[in-house]
């Protein structure tokens, strides 16, 4: 076996459409778009001779609460073969040793209830601290149903609010024009305000429209009502999904349920692509009361997972982030995470 970096992006993007799983965050165009910002991100890929087997997507970071090596949602490979996760550590290890990084955070994407049967290899790492900032644990829509179907499966309230957003007249606009990035910047910082959000910047919104617009992979949904912006979304579509991504509402317009509308008419466009899955992305973890899904009481994501759940679907959950020391300055990020962790009510 041999890890070398990837330059080809058509080989890393066709070796990701083989897999079960996939995320905007294994992209080609994510690695590209944290290039934009400055970062330091490197694709590698797995070689058994001439055959890629696995990818490696690495991302620098080197912040206040720590050095580290993040890979998220990867690595990706076969995690049935030992030998690949033996060529994997000794790879990461000395890669992280060398330039003197504290640890290497990694999420795979395995499915949570298969946890056990990966248990020895995972019994090296650590739980991450971190909360859920991967989407763990999301909200999917099979879109295989028809758009009648999807509506009558909904909670009889999101079928309600759709209808009354179209009676009420709120319009929905479906862009790549990067003009409009303006209204929908207008749009999330009041909601970020609001909400008392750790928001993400300007330069960061924009520059990750641009790396996903020229293929086709991102648009973005507003909805006006009386000649005003008043919601907005950004929808990813990466492989066989639509990902429901950043969004806002303006406050003084709550009592609208414009969101409700850019939902849907994100949906049907899904549908439209034939894509297999909504992706709702992160919502709180759930709990059965009465034979449905509900969201944990008291979570921070509680209102925005009750409102992902109205749409029907069904729940997808992975493994939680972990950790692999590499030396003992790893235990100083890892207090000051739990502190932030339960300074946010995680």
């Amino acid at each position: 076996m041999e890890i070398k970096q990837i330059e080809d992006k058509s080989l890393w993007e066709k070796f990701i459409l083989k897999q079960n799983y996939s995320s905007p965050f294994l992209s080609w165009n994510w690695a590209e778009f944290e290039r934009s910002l400055g970062n330091k991100f490197e694709n590698y890929g797995l070689f058994e001779g001439k055959n890629l087997i696995g990818l490696i997507p690495i991302k620098y970071v080197d912040a206040k609460r720590g050095k580290y090596l993040h890979l998220r949602h990867g690595p990706i490979f076969n995690f049935n073969k030992e030998e690949i996760w033996a060529e994997f550590f000794k790879f990461i290890i000395r890669k992280a040793r060398d330039e003197k990084f504290w640890f290497v955070r990694l999420s795979p994407l395995i499915p949570q209830d298969l946890e056990l049967k990966y248990g020895e290899v995972l019994s090296r790492l650590k739980e991450s601290p971190m909360h859920d900032v991967d989407a763990e644990i999301t909200w999917v829509l099979n879109l295989s149903q028809s758009e009648e179907e999807i509506m009558q499966n909904m909670r009889k309230n999101t079928r309600y609010y759709i209808r009354k957003a179209i009676k009420d007249g709120v319009e929905i606009l479906k862009t790549k024009n990067p003009k409009y990035l303006e209204e929908f910047w207008n749009i999330y910082s009041d909601t970020v305000k609001r909400q008392k959000w750790t928001a993400y910047s300007r330069d960061y919104i924009e520059k990750e429209f641009n790396a996903f617009v020229s293929d086709d992979e991102i648009d973005l949904y507003l909805a006006k009502y009386k000649g005003e912006f008043i919601a907005a979304s950004l929808i990813l579509y990466y492989q066989n999904q639509a990902i429901y991504h950043h969004s806002g509402t303006i406050e003084q317009y709550l009592k609208i349920p414009a969101s409700y509308l850019i939902q849907w008419e994100a949906i049907k466009e899904a549908k439209r692509r034939n894509l297999s899955w909504y992706n709702f992305w992160g919502i709180s973890p759930l709990v059965m009361e009465d034979g449905e899904y509900k969201a944990q009481a008291g979570h921070p994501w509680t209102g925005l997972t009750f409102f992902k759940l109205g749409f029907g679907g069904e729940v997808r959950q992975f493994v939680h982030a972990k950790d692999l020391p590499i030396n003992k300055k790893y235990f100083v990020t890892r207090f000051f995470e739990k502190i932030e962790k339960w300074r946010r009510g995680y």
